[in-house]
């Protein structure tokens, strides 16, 4: 396996917004150079990848019968609904763990118990962003609210079981499920189960 990486020039950022920018690039290959323009949310691209940019919480209520925590909001660059589970962005200085309750607890109003496994940075879309999302897993508590909605946010909370999940993936009619849980509802209804990964000791 080939571990060198390719030359590519320090990134030029091309706008000025407070949330995320396109930087470009060129990036020297053995068939020549080629420019890459990518959307970041950081201010140097490709520093520090060991911390996530967001966390995306895989949350179950485990009631009588388990349920997991979805969400259901109108996504601007879609122009449709998408089907997601919540997440957020990481505050500098914040622990992964710390983030996902906090982010967790504004968006449904309930709190993220028992968390049980901290993904590593995982890649957003490697072809757009350098974006990277940690999934965290964990156990969900308490009543919905959307209170803690921030005034940009419009989020209906779904608490899904595995029937309910059936049928959504078997007709989501005009909706668009996210990348990042789609593969995580085809898992739950392959297995016939909602449940949680094994418990990390690291998570807590």
């Amino acid at each position: 396996m080939n571990d060198e990486l390719p030359r590519w020039s320090e990134p030029r950022k091309l706008t000025d917004d407070p949330h995320v920018n396109l930087f470009t690039t060129e990036m020297a290959t053995a068939k020549g150079v080629r420019r890459w323009t990518f959307a970041s949310r950081r201010d140097q691209p490709g520093k520090n990848r060991a911390v996530p940019d967001a966390v995306v919480m895989i949350a179950v209520a485990n009631g009588r019968i388990p349920k997991i925590v979805l969400t259901r909001e109108y996504r601007v660059p879609l122009g449709v609904f998408e089907i997601s589970v919540p997440s957020g962005l990481v505050d500098p200085g914040e622990s992964i763990a710390d983030a996902a309750r906090r982010e967790f607890r504004e968006e449904t109003g309930m709190a993220l118990e028992r968390i049980s496994l901290l993904s590593p940075p995982l890649a957003s879309s490697a072809g757009l962003t350098d974006e990277t999302v940690s999934l965290v897993y964990g156990e969900a508590a308490g009543e919905v609210s959307r209170s803690g909605q921030t005034e940009h946010e419009s989020i209906e909370v779904i608490l899904a079981d595995l029937d309910h999940l059936r049928r959504m993936l078997a007709e989501p009619g005009g909706d668009v499920f996210s990348s990042r849980v789609y593969p995580v509802l085809l898992g739950f209804v392959a297995a016939g189960r909602i449940a949680l990964p094994f418990a990390s000791s690291a998570a807590e």
